[in-house]
């Protein structure tokens, strides 16, 4: 099945671990809408966050080794606050295949991706892709 392995992470992070399996996709989406729902993220970019993720995450199962069997996919992701207050989400998203050589750019998802974010990035070594994406700046939260 597609649940990710229990963790308590730190607040302001979610973390997990998926097969890589079509299935495991609204997992993603449903966990990442509640912890941003959790943090008292602007509706407006909830969307662009979980779609960016989601998208990510759906590269990874695509080009998995084995998919629903022996390969994973890692989603983390934390909240951070900028010195003026302001804030953004982070979310690495990792599988264990190299599905992106360097300078290569990938059909429309990436184009989505880059879209939904102010940053990305990607990591590749022999074993590892890694999607590092960076969220548009908030303002602060303001409880109350």
């Amino acid at each position: 099945m597609a649940e990710p392995a229990a963790e308590t992470p730190a607040p302001g992070t979610i973390s997990m671990v998926l097969m890589a399996d079509p299935v495991s996709l609204s997992v993603v989406r449903q966990r990442f809408r509640v912890w941003l729902a959790d943090l008292a993220w602007p509706d407006e970019e909830v969307d662009d966050i979980v779609l960016a993720v989601n998208e990510a995450v759906s590269n990874a199962v695509e080009h998995a080794d084995a998919p629903g069997f022996a390969s994973e996919v890692r989603v983390a992701a934390r909240q951070f606050s900028e010195s003026d207050g302001g804030r953004r989400i982070v979310v690495g998203v990792s599988d264990n295949r190299r599905w992106c050589p360097p300078g290569v750019q990938r059909g429309l998802g990436m184009l989505m991706i880059r879209t939904c974010m102010d940053d990305v990035r990607f990591e590749s070594d022999h074993e590892v892709t890694t999607t590092l994406m960076t969220s548009v700046r908030v303002a602060p939260h303001r409880r109350g």
